[in-house]
């Protein structure tokens, strides 16, 4: 699934699926930037999502310490 990552000051803020929308949250972000020397920086950055799922946890099969008592 493609997705937009969008950066204020190198931190990551959110992600959307459009650009549109993107463009949009940097602009409402950018509402509140009051001073024109502290402004911040925003980027976007364009990308696939992709999901690591965790390997399947099957119960192997139990060792048994032969010798050895509880």
């Amino acid at each position: 699934m493609k997705r937009f990552y969008i950066f204020k000051d190198g931190v990551q803020l959110g992600s959307t699926v459009t650009r549109e929308s993107a463009i949009a949250l940097i602009r409402s972000h950018q509402e509140f930037e009051t001073h024109p020397f502290l402004r911040s920086e925003f980027s976007m950055i364009e990308g696939e999502e992709e999901f690591i799922r965790y390997p399947s946890l099957q119960k192997k099969p139990a060792k048994r310490d032969k010798g050895r008592e509880r």
